[in-house]
């Protein structure tokens, strides 16, 4: 019985893993149509893989997005302008591109296998980085109040 279960685990997980391509998060770049880009770049906020982009990220990528509009008028490259506005654009082209990474990365969700108190077998969790992240720090920042208040109460009188 032993073997089935982990010959049926192994190939289970040799599925799992195989199956997932790696998704890439959304660039945009100097050539090719600047409105086009824009709106996969719309698109991309609306969609999971961009849920865990702060409100300040996204109102930040809205605004440079205003810019770019702005900018562009009825051009549809970043060729078509002059240099200054080239200039310009590029830059908040890369803002939007920074911006975004990170929102892709935070929002990239990881299984683990762990094991619960009481039980030997594990279960999948998925959480997302910044999820981990958060939950990461919330530990830390109540190991550290624990020791801030074991710190400033003064020891039990009789000791």
């Amino acid at each position: 019985m032993y073997r089935i279960m982990t010959i049926a685990l192994l190939l289970g997980l040799s599925g799992a893993v195989a199956a997932k391509p790696e998704k890439v998060a959304v660039q945009m770049d100097r050539q090719g149509s600047v409105a086009e880009q824009m709106r996969q770049v719309e698109t991309a906020l609306a969609a999971p893989d961009y849920a865990e982009l702060s409100a300040d990220d996204r109102s930040q990528v809205q605004q440079s997005l205003s810019r770019i509009r702005q900018h562009m008028g009825e051009r549809q490259t970043v060729q078509e302008l002059p240099p200054q506005l080239q200039a310009e654009v590029f830059n908040e082209q890369e803002r939007i591109n920074t911006l975004l990474a990170r929102g892709h990365e935070d929002s990239r969700q990881i299984c683990r296998y762990e094991r619960t108190t009481g039980s030997n077998m594990p279960k999948s969790r998925c959480l997302t980085v910044a999820e981990r992240r958060r939950i990461e720090e919330k530990g830390k920042a109540l190991i550290n109040d624990q020791r801030s208040y074991n710190t400033l109460s003064p020891p039990p009188a009789g000791r």
